[in-house]
């Protein structure tokens, strides 16, 4: 596993800390039920994962890692609902997971629950809004089992496309895991399908 400096990490936590300041502040174009028909996964993650593992601040959920990334420390966090950021080790990728707040009146059935759900995401984006994201596509729902997702996606003004899940715990509690590109030590940010594979990876290794 290739090690990353105290320093670059300190640099990631800084940029992340302006990013997500546009990123929790953005604008989103979404139509009423323009969705994606639902999607299922396997249960089986498409890169390796390691045994480490992070968790809610109610312990309501878990997640286990990509092998190969980090955990920066909770002093990097840029705002109070971030409960845990995991960067790749070249520093292209990281995974912010925070919660989103309480939801009344949720719908029992679970696709329209979910749906329901990135309604709620995006209009707590929209509300923080600095105008300067757009929502690409549609939103999708995802099911990996009995767990379901929702999936969405959207881009900055620099063009770079940020991909998110959100979902909702067993105990009620809703969560957003957002896989944010960065650009940071000059090194070429994934593709498109390499980003798909690795945010299903780790949401099918979401555990609530």
């Amino acid at each position: 596993m290739r090690l990353v400096s105290h320093r670059a990490l300190r640099l990631c936590g800084m940029m992340f800390i302006m990013m997500l300041s546009g990123l929790s502040g953005c604008l989103f174009v979404w139509e009423e039920e323009e969705f994606y028909p639902p999607m299922s996964l396997s249960p089986k993650p498409e890169i390796e994962m390691s045994r480490n593992t992070l968790e809610s601040k109610s312990g309501d959920m878990i997640a286990f890692i990509p092998k190969g990334w980090t955990i920066l420390e909770k002093d990097l966090h840029p705002a109070s609902d971030v409960f845990a950021i995991i960067v790749d080790s070249t520093l292209t990728l990281g995974a912010v997971f925070s919660s989103i707040g309480s939801i009344p009146n949720m719908p029992k059935d679970n696709n329209e629950r979910v749906n329901e759900l990135m309604r709620f995401a995006i209009e707590r984006h929209k509300q923080r809004s600095s105008n300067t994201i757009v929502q690409i596509g549609k939103g999708r729902s995802l099911s990996i089992g009995r767990r379901i997702f929702g999936m969405l996606e959207f881009a900055g003004a620099d063009g770079l496309h940020t991909k998110a899940v959100v979902w909702q715990s067993k105990t009620g509690n809703h969560y957003e895991c957002a896989l944010v590109p960065l650009d940071l030590m000059g090194s070429r940010i994934p593709d498109d399908s390499v980003k798909s594979r690795i945010l299903r990876s780790i949401t099918s290794m979401i555990m609530f």
